[in-house]
Formats: C-alpha cells, sequence, structure tokens
C-alpha cells in the first residue's frame, strides 16, 4: 500500500504570544488572554492511489491560553508552570526622634539627626552641616519663626509662642540679646538697659548695665563771679566747670565734671556732649536716682532732688545758679555779664535744690549778681 503525503500551509496568528501548534491540539479554555492558530489545507495536495481523487482537508480552529506576564516571575507555556520571585522591600528607621537631646547610644549623630546633634564652634559662620540656630545661636541666625511654642531647632533659635520683645524671646525666634535694643526683663537677666549698640560711654554699657553720672551741690557758695579764681581761670562757665572738678577731686569722685550752667550762647546740653539718647543714670552722691537718662532729666521732672554735696553730705534747700531752661538750653544773656560780674545792678536766673518740677533748674527768676548761690556739678565722662 502507498502512502499518501499531504503538504499543507500552516498559517499561525498569535495574539499576545506567538505560539506554533500542529494540527489537532486541544485548546484550553480559560479567561485570559486567548491565542488563536488556523491550519488551512493546500488546495493543490492530492493523493495518487489509485483512482482515488484529490483529498482535501478542512480547516481547523484551536485556541490556547496564554498565562499574564508575572511581575519579579518567570512564565512558561511549556509546562503551564508559573515561577514568581518576591520583591523584598526594606523600610529604613530615622534614628532621630527629635527630641533636642542627642542620643549617641541610640544612634543619633550630626549626619542622622542634625536637628538633635548640633554643635557650636564660635567662629561668626554657620557651619550648617553641624551647626543650628538652636545650637549654635551666636553664629546661626534664625531662618523663619513659627511663633507655636516649639522650637525647630534647624530654623529657630527660641520660640515661646508670643510677640513679646522684652522677654527671652523675641518675635522673631531670635534670643533676646544684649545690644539688640529690645530690653530683657526677663526674670534673672542682668539686662539694665539695651540701646541696640555694644559701645560704652552712651550711658548703657556693652554689657546693658547703666552707666552712671554722679551729680552734687557744690558744697561751696560764689557770687556772680564764681570767684575765686582757679589757676589761670578766671570767670564765666570754664570757671563753673573748674570748681566742679576740683571738688569732685578732692572728694575723690572719678570722672570729668561740668557746672550745670549756661552763658548768654549756650547751655548744658550743648556743653555736656552728652547724646540726647543717653541711657545712663544720673545719680547723686547719697545714691538716689536723679534721672534715668538724658531724656528723663530734661522732661522737666526729676526721679528725686538734689540734696547732697560732693562728699555726700546733706544739703537743705538752697539757690542755684544755672541760668538754665528746663531741656539744658540756655535762657538768654541774663547771665551776670557772662559770670564774670557780682554788681548789684545785674542778676541772672537760678534754681532750687530740693525741687523736683521744672523749678530744679528754672525759677522763672532773677537774683541780683551780688548774691551767694551753689552750682549743680555733673559727671560728663
Amino acid at each position: 500500500m502507498q502512502a499518501t503525503t499531504i503538504p499543507s500551509k500552516v498559517l499561525v496568528i498569535a495574539l499576545p504570544l506567538t505560539v506554533a501548534f500542529a494540527v489537532g491540539c486541544q485548546p484550553r479554555m480559560g479567561n485570559d488572554d486567548t491565542t488563536t492558530v488556523f491550519t488551512e489545507s493546500d488546495s493543490d495536495s492530492s493523493s495518487t492511489t489509485g483512482s482515488t481523487g484529490p483529498t482535501t482537508l478542512g480547516t481547523t480552529t484551536s485556541t490556547v491560553t496564554t498565562e499574564p506576564p508575572t511581575t519579579g516571575g518567570v512564565s512558561s507555556t511549556t509546562d503551564d508552570t508559573s515561577s514568581t520571585t518576591d520583591d523584598t522591600s526594606t523600610t529604613s528607621v530615622d534614628p532621630c526622634n527629635y527630641d533636642g537631646t542627642c542620643d549617641e547610644d541610640g544612634g543619633e549623630d550630626t549626619l542622622n539627626c542634625l536637628h538633635d546633634c548640633g554643635s557650636c564652634e564660635v567662629d561668626g559662620i554657620c557651619d550648617s552641616d553641624v551647626e543650628t540656630p538652636a545650637s549654635c545661636p551666636v553664629d546661626c541666625a534664625s531662618t523663619e519663626c513659627n511663633l507655636d511654642g516649639k522650637v525647630d531647632n534647624l530654623a529657630e533659635q527660641c520660640d515661646d509662642g508670643n510677640s513679646d520683645n522684652n522677654d527671652a524671646c523675641t518675635d522673631t525666634c531670635t534670643l533676646n540679646t544684649c545690644g539688640d535694643g529690645f530690653l530683657n526683663e526677663a526674670d534673672g537677666t542682668m539686662e539694665e538697659c539695651d540701646d541696640g549698640n555694644d559701645v560704652d560711654g552712651d550711658g548703657c554699657s556693652h554689657q546693658c548695665i547703666r552707666e552712671i553720672r554722679t551729680v552734687f551741690i557744690t558744697s561751696a557758695k560764689f557770687y556772680g563771679t564764681l570767684a575765686p579764681a582757679i589757676g589761670d581761670i578766671t570767670s564765666g562757665v570754664a570757671l563753673a566747670d573748674a570748681h566742679c572738678q576740683e571738688l569732685a577731686e578732692n572728694a575723690n569722685l572719678a570722672g570729668t565734671y561740668m557746672a550745670w550752667l549756661s552763658d548768654k550762647s549756650v547751655g548744658p546740653a550743648e556743653r555736656f556732649g552728652i547724646a540726647e539718647d543717653f541711657a545712663g543714670r544720673f545719680e547723686m552722691t547719697n545714691g538716689e536716682t536723679l534721672a534715668e537718662g538724658w531724656s528723663e532729666l530734661t522732661s522737666g521732672v526729676i526721679n528725686a532732688p538734689i540734696i547732697s554735696d560732693e562728699e555726700g553730705n546733706f544739703v537743705g534747700m538752697s539757690l542755684i545758679w544755672t541760668n538754665t531752661a528746663q531741656d539744658g538750653t540756655s535762657k538768654g544773656d541774663s547771665d551776670c555779664g557772662g559770670w564774670s560780674i557780682d554788681d548789684g545792678g545785674k542778676k541772672a536766673f537760678y534754681g532750687t535744690s530740693g525741687k523736683t518740677d521744672g523749678g530744679w533748674t528754672d525759677s522763672n527768676e532773677l537774683l541780683p549778681c551780688l548774691s551767694e548761690c551753689r552750682l549743680y556739678c555733673f559727671q560728663v565722662e
């Protein structure tokens, strides 16, 4: 018996995978993607067995299911076995607990917890790798301010949750320090003043301590000429200043002293060289405070009457040569001829010790220049 040869063409269409199947494969049913295979007989195929005519093969359709790819795994259609490699996810643990204390035993350091482990090497430069505004406020300024009462060490020097600039933390979350212009009134602080600079000699020292300027009444009395002369100084406000300096030195008072006295041209406001914003304390030799700063001294009201001399001794109410208004300026030419004449026809303005209103310097009345009066002496530096 002769064998029959049937050549054929196979048309394969695979979606989404290309797989070739032999005729007669059984389809596998499922809900996944399918592969459909069409087998078509060759119309020219024929058999030469006897009188038998050409044999035509019909069209056969075969459907195959393919597994969708599995993430991280390998899928095989040969033995329908799928193996999956699971991804392993590792969650890192933050060693920083943000409590403001560097716990080295717990693994905190400047690299992983700068918030808690910031350090400080004072050099005027903020090293952001190791320094924070909270750990090194001298070098690192605050960069933001939440005013929520919780200090963000990375951005704030402090945070007290309020906008009061006279406590330890200002409304910009910056520490209230000497020289910032804000008087720190918090308990335990040493600030008596804060004039916004670190200059000494302006009444408020670089340590924010009020500088004291001593004031006294002369134990001696003088006519309008202010005699006696001292050295080659024979008259005028210069002689009054010389009397004050001599009396201060005899009483072992340090500093430079000048008389609270005006001629027709200038008064203490110009002669003393004390700035209007001077914040120092004017204090009498008996320890009492006369005024806090130049502005209070010249306000028209002082805190206490001037009643002690250069030795600190009590001096009763006395008349004082001044020719000076409450603001420290000259009252004009009623000055005993420039404090050189004690003629009864000349007169000058005076003040009264023992008073705390403007009368301490300006009684707005005149005295004959042959009268005997005392002088006020002020430490000017």
